[in-house]
């Protein structure tokens, strides 16, 4: 489970940095074409089947009613929520992290359909996910990392 998690979140990094690379190289290039009416379509398509995934994995994530939940905070002392199910937390936040680059290229997009001159709004999309992706992976990745380090 651990090492799947793992796995996933290096996965996660590696298509980040490929993006990340491919953006940087559009701005050094910009004699590109974007086809606005395609990228239109496959983001609202990517954006509805990412909503649909990210509730089926919160779903069986919990696992329990929110009553049983709220007993068991009431008996259980505080502490440090433990790493429950890592493989899950790392499908839902790479699911969550592809709901929101699929927004973002759908902003884009409509940018780049209804003013084709600022297609630089596709890198600064990238740009802005790549951001996104390392600062919600790192502390999943922190968790992965005491787990497998014995913390």
């Amino acid at each position: 489970e651990i090492l799947g998690a793992l796995m996933s979140m290096i996965i996660v990094w590696m298509v980040t940095g490929v993006l990340t690379y491919l953006a940087c190289m559009r701005l050094l290039h910009p004699d590109y074409d974007i086809d606005a009416t395609a990228m239109l379509i496959t983001s609202a398509c990517a954006m509805l089947a990412n909503i649909l995934l990210s509730l089926i994995l919160h779903q069986t994530h919990h696992g329990h009613s929110h009553e049983a939940q709220a007993r068991e905070h009431v008996s259980a002392p505080l502490e440090k929520p433990t790493l429950s199910n890592a493989s899950l937390r790392a499908a839902f936040l790479h699911a969550i992290g592809d709901l929101f680059q699929s927004v973002s290229v759908l902003i884009s997009a409509l940018i780049i359909f209804f003013k084709p001159q600022y297609k630089i709004a596709d890198p600064i999309c990238t740009f802005v996910f790549s951001i996104f992706v390392l600062a919600t992976t790192i502390p999943i990745l922190r968790d992965i990392l005491t787990v497998l380090m014995e913390g």
